[in-house]
């Protein structure tokens, strides 16, 4: 089996541009994939292929400033690319049947197949991958924290004698610090607990092709969270109270398997382009810290709701009574 790192460069447009192109498309489209770098690795981590592109735009053919400053590319080098799905095909080729992907950070293989979903490219060979920033963490000081790939190099003392943010320099540097790392433990490790999380998906995602929630009651009603299964022995989870709102569009609920304890699950909603809902689900054992969190939460909430109701001035609102004596006195 081969190690993939892969790092990706990619335009975004202006925000109006960015704003007509997702209408036009009912997509998602955060932005245009403009190189694809990659570094093929043996199983003793040593490197054995390289394989780079650019990549021409489809709908936001502008150069963002930025995006120019920071990567070097140019208008005309980015005019000049490879479409997408010519360089789909012709990456996928080079992978070949039997590798994983190594990214730093959890951004790369989404936009990836982001762009793959508007140009109708089969985005399946991309699921195998890993996120080294999570291993580095654990095998390193166990942190929770989004370390820059310059922090890891730093830490290994690893020379940087080329250019950041090329995305064939940022996979090479990505498999300098692979080769420091036990790899194989790591992805053992990642494949036992699926990451950071249980379970982890995206339910009614409308903008990558599924059927979004027409309402958050839909949601809640859902089999996949209103009976979730267990992601360890398959059974039913047993709900253990009501759901907690929390803001920004956060459900909590804590559910109980009766092999592996309590556990909570976690939606975190967005509006899709088609004006339906979407949300983050995610599956993880409940902590003490996590039970206590949620349980203060619904202390809160039942306070606000039991409280006294205020006018849209901030008062009080006054009872009928009060209001018939003012009256009175006023006349």
């Amino acid at each position: 089996m081969y190690y993939i790192t892969l790092d990706l460069e990619w335009n975004q447009a202006y925000l109006q541009k960015a704003l007509a192109v997702q209408r036009q498309l009912s997509s998602r489209l955060r932005g245009e994939v403009i190189q694809i770098g990659a570094v093929k690795l043996n199983e003793n981590m040593q490197p054995c292929g390289s394989y780079q592109v650019i990549v021409k735009p489809k709908y936001f053919k502008k150069l963002h400033r930025h995006v120019s400053e920071l990567t070097g590319i140019t208008q005309d080098q980015m005019d000049l690319g490879t479409p997408l799905p010519e360089a789909a095909a012709s990456f996928k080729k080079w992978c070949g049947s039997d590798f994983v992907f190594l990214t730093w950070g959890p951004d790369d293989i989404p936009m990836l197949k982001e762009n793959f979903h508007v140009h109708s490219i089969d985005s399946k060979w991309l699921e195998r991958v890993y996120d080294l920033q999570i291993i580095f963490n654990r095998q390193t000081d166990g942190a929770n924290k989004q370390r820059s790939l310059e922090y890891a190099m730093e830490f290994f003392e690893i020379p940087q004698r080329l250019p950041a943010h090329d995305a064939l320099n940022d996979a090479y540097f990505t498999a300098l610090v692979a080769a420091k790392l036990d790899v194989k433990q790591g992805i053992a490790l990642y494949d036992s607990v699926r990451g950071e999380h249980l379970e982890s998906s995206v339910i009614g995602d409308a903008d990558a092709g599924d059927d979004g929630y027409v309402t958050i009651g839909e949601m809640l009603e859902d089999k996949i969270v209103a009976s979730p299964i267990c992601p360890l022995c398959k059974r039913e989870l047993k709900s253990l109270g009501k759901p907690l709102h929390t803001k920004g569009q956060k459900y909590t609920f804590i559910y109980n398997c009766e092999k592996d304890g309590d556990m909570i699950l976690t939606l975190k909603l967005h509006r899709n382009f088609n004006d339906t809902w979407r949300a983050k689900r995610t599956l993880d054992k409940a902590t003490e810290e996590k039970l206590l969190a949620y349980k203060t939460g619904l202390e809160k909430s039942n306070i606000r709701r039991k409280g006294p109701k205020r006018n849209s001035r901030g008062g009080r609102k006054k009872k009928p009574t009060e209001a018939v004596t003012q009256t009175a006195v006023e006349s």
